[in-house]
């Protein structure tokens, strides 16, 4: 079955996510600034981040690095900051021998930083390097067999119905590296890929990069380059940006009024992002189902989102926000979910009466700290003495990696490249965040089923299964709440939309004044 030029990954994203979650003072649909005067194609993007890029080699790259690695490279399958699929390096696809087999037609006249020309053999090269390394393993591990069958297609057959697997190829198993960088140890302070921009410096703190003259569409490209500089404190960005040290920056939905007040243009919406907890389920306690079912009633969840968010991270003790196709409808109502009685209770039945201690681990950031203080004081209130450790950044990319951790707070993707392969990560066992091997019967099946179709309509029953019955059993993460997300610009910076699956499109940012 072939694929129109551009369609929607199955309602990625329904129309009511984009206006679910969201609190007073900007618009709730996710916009873009306006501003008078032509815009500058030699302007550089100065842009505020919290971090380091852990690594420009897609294999060693963490969750959020795309942010850096969407500058330079380009996948198979685009997608939109809305969530949009469509033509990539492959501009055509199509399913056959009952979604096992994927068939590319690749785009032409495409060349890598280094000059290399892009083909059916480089697609091929990437896949297979990261088939056997590093932290796409698991991502496609169903992927069976890759046949260049001309330079311009590439039929991809895998081990079982892989209809997701159009989501997965627009996250970072679907880019592609210059075959000549693939094995070269720079790898991960160099990237060769085809994206709009090339990397020029590289220093701690701060990241540059050029415009990539020989880009296949530099028509679109409307700036000259994009500057990255580390801030890792919420309110040291804000302010690099209200002093003109930076452009932009992603901010806290606290923040928003303040950067408002100083004439900044404020985007928000929600995305498929989540602040929770994510225990290591080989620590004696929290191997426990009744000691998780115990934190899920323990926590405020509500009270965190008023007084630490003003809303704008929604309460939720499911991975998914309301409005996206794996939300349950049945587990939106949360408040029935506080109840420190029934966790004391659980508590008790687990073997723990006079309760327990719990290490929070927590990276340097300031609003996961917060975070992290609050919960300490509400599990507290059930018996559960936390400490909180901090981690330095790298610390805690590392930690969770290696699975060297009890249990950390912060932001986990759910959406990202596909919900099912959060529920392979987390929920399975070999998963690459399950240091703990959680398992838990019946789930093998119905992953299987959620993943045969790019349909959601047919997608969606299986996957609400998964997370009802996780959810009911204590899961091995424990949702806080729905991130918004939120960033604020400059006067005269325009073009940057919410990136709702973690999509960054700096080429098509404007800058004026």
């Amino acid at each position: 079955m072939k694929r129109a030029a551009v369609r929607t990954a199955g309602a990625f994203l329904a129309t009511g996510l984009a206006l679910s979650g969201c609190g007073a003072g900007t618009t709730d649909k996710p916009t873009t600034s306006s501003a008078d005067g032509a815009p500058d194609t030699a302007a550089i993007l100065r842009w505020a981040v919290p971090g380091n890029p852990t690594s420009f080699d897609p294999r060693k790259a963490a969750p959020l690095d795309p942010v850096f690695l969407d500058v330079v490279y380009e996948h198979l399958i685009s997608r939109s900051a809305a969530g949009e699929i469509g033509p990539g390096l492959a501009t055509e696809w199509t399913f056959s021998d009952e979604n096992k087999v994927i068939t590319l037609k690749l785009r032409e006249g495409v060349k890598f930083h280094n000059g290399e020309d892009f083909n059916g053999e480089a697609v091929k090269a990437s896949l297979e390097a990261f088939k056997k390394s590093g932290a796409l393993v698991t991502t496609l591990s169903v992927l069976d067999k890759i046949e260049v069958t001309s330079p311009t297609e590439v039929k991809l057959t895998f081990t079982e119905p892989a209809g997701y697997m159009i989501n997965v190829l627009a996250g970072e198993a679907g880019i592609v590296v210059a075959p000549g960088a693939l094995d070269a140890p720079d790898l991960p302070t160099k990237p060769v890929g085809t994206g709009a921009f090339q990397i020029d410096t590289l220093q701690v703190g701060k990241v540059s990069f050029k415009k990539f003259d020989g880009y296949w569409n530099a028509a679109e490209t409307t700036i000259g380059g994009v500057e990255m500089t580390v801030y890792s404190d919420e309110t040291t960005r804000l302010r690099a940006v209200k002093s003109g040290q930076a452009d932009g920056t992603s901010i806290t939905p606290g923040q928003i009024k303040e950067a408002e007040a100083d004439g900044m243009t404020v985007i928000k919406g929600p995305n498929t992002t989540f602040n929770g907890i994510l225990l290591n389920t080989s620590v004696k306690g929290l191997d426990n189902p009744k000691v998780r079912q115990a934190l899920m009633h323990a926590i405020d969840r509500e009270s965190i989102s008023k007084n630490l968010y003003e809303g704008a991270c929604v309460s939720s003790t499911q991975p998914f926000q309301e409005g996206f196709w794996a939300n349950v409808p049945e587990l939106n109502d949360v408040s029935s979910s506080y109840d420190p009685e029934k966790a004391k209770k659980l508590l008790a039945e687990a073997g723990f009466p006079n309760g327990m201690e719990l290490t929070l681990e927590v990276g340097p950031n300031t609003s996961y700290q917060t975070l992290a203080q609050a919960l300490q004081a509400q599990l507290q209130q059930v018996g559960i003495k936390s400490t909180i450790k901090v981690l330095e950044f790298q610390q805690m990319i590392t930690a969770r990696r290696t699975g060297k951790f009890t249990a950390t707070v912060a932001l986990v993707q759910s959406g990202r490249p596909d919900p099912s392969q959060f529920v392979k990560d987390f929920y399975m066992k070999g998963g690459s965040y399950n240091p703990g091997g959680y398992s838990l019967d019946g789930l093998d099946d119905l992953l299987a089923k959620a993943r045969a179709s790019d349909d959601v309509a047919e997608r969606s029953a299986p996957m609400h299964e998964i997370i009802k019955k996780v959810t009911e059993t204590g899961p091995p993460v424990i949702p806080v709440c729905g991130v918004t997300y939120v960033a604020a610009f400059r006067k005269g910076v325009t073009g940057l939309d919410v990136p709702a699956v973690g999509d960054y499109h700096f080429n098509t940012v404007k800058i004026s004044g």
